[in-house]
Order: structure tokens, then sequence, then C-alpha cells
């Protein structure tokens, strides 16, 4: 007579058990790194974003105005000797600022001059940012504006282009400037991006042209 001996599953092994609460534990926490890693990209991109579209702001205000610097609505008009004006390290940073005028009066009005100035400093929330004051009124353009720094090009025997590029303390005739070279740092409003634990920086570079002195 044969007896047949059937094997009966009782349950898991704690063998079992653990094997599989080990691997529940590698899988979640590839899952996390996973989460952590997309959540602190997406963080670094936004923030880097953020900066280029700080700077562009930036460059294209500055850039208007400098190119209305010595505007005048009469050809025959002089240049003025106070239309541009550059400061040299007197903002946060070190930054420069600059002093921008020009006539809004039509032709043969009473003389009417606005005067814009750029500079940069800490906001409210400590942060910093590029200011512009129009006629003594002041305003926040751009923040994470880290730095400004301006270079003047001169013209020195008239064939309108400039002969070299200095800092403002080293123009010898700002109404000779045709040109000025515009670097501003951006920095990021969030820290802990950097590879040491800080804000990332970007610098950027444009040269305006300032076709009111041009003919």
């Amino acid at each position: 007579m044969k007896i047949r001996i059937r094997n009966r599953q009782t349950g898991m092994s704690l063998v079992e058990l653990m094997i599989a609460v080990t691997l529940s534990i590698f899988v979640i926490g590839a899952l996390v790194a996973l989460f952590i890693n997309s959540k602190e990209n997406y963080r670094l991109n936004e923030n880097m974003s953020r900066l280029q579209e700080s700077a562009r702001f930036a460059a294209s205000f500055l850039a208007h105005d400098l190119r209305m610097s010595d505007y005048r609505a009469c050809v025959t008009d002089d240049r003025r000797s106070d239309a541009l004006a550059g400061a040299e390290g007197t903002g946060l940073n070190s930054s420069d600022s600059v002093t921008i005028l020009w006539k809004t009066n039509a032709c043969g009005a009473a003389d009417a001059t606005r005067t814009t100035i750029y500079s940069v400093a800490n906001n409210p929330a400590g942060n910093p940012a590029l200011f512009r004051s129009v006629d003594g009124v002041s305003e926040e353009l751009v923040e994470g504006i880290q730095s400004l720094q301006l270079q003047f090009g001169e013209d020195t025997d008239n064939d309108h282009i400039p002969n070299y590029y200095v800092s403002a303390s080293s123009v010898t005739d700002m109404e000779q400037a045709i040109s000025v070279r515009v670097t501003l740092v951006a920095q990021t409003l969030e820290s802990n991006l950097s590879a040491n634990g800080g804000r990332i920086t970007r610098s950027f570079t444009e040269t305006v042209t300032l076709r009111n002195r041009l003919p």
C-alpha cells in the first residue's frame, strides 16, 4: 500500500518575511531618493530660469534709458555735459551707479529734464535688487541683481567708434562717451543650490550705444 504525503502551505517563514521586508526597504528608499532628486532638479531649474529672466529684465531697463541719455527735441541743441554720469563702487557689493538726463520738452518749449539714476541696494526682504530713481522717486525694478559694473566707451578722435572702455573715474570727457558696457551679476533668490551650499551667480554683459550722441 502506498502512502501519499501532502505538503501543506501554512504561511511565510521568518527568512522569507525578512527578505520581503529588506526588498521593500530598498524599493522605498530608491523611490524616495528619486523623488528628492527630481524635486532638487526642479528647484534648481526654476531658480536658474528666474535668474536669467531677472538679468534680462534689468539689462532691458538699463539699455532703454541709456539710449535716451542726452535726448534733445531740437537737433540744434548742444550736448549736455551732465547728460551721463557714473559713480564707481558706491553701491551694494561695490556696485556702480549711473545718472542719465534727457530733455522731455518739445522744441521751443520751456526746458524740462528727466533725471534717472540706476543703483543696486538691498530691498526690504534683504535681497539685492536693481533700483531706479526717476526725478527723485525711487522704485525697485528687479530682485536678485547682486552687482552692476559700468565701463564707458570714449571716442577721442570723433570717428564715432569708442577708442577704449574705462570706468567712470577714468573717463577724460564724459561728453565723448558714446557707448556703455553694462555688466550685471545676478543671483538665485534661494540658497543651498551651489556645490558649497550657497546661491548661484551668473554674470551678463551688454554694450549699449548712446544713439543720441551719434550722427
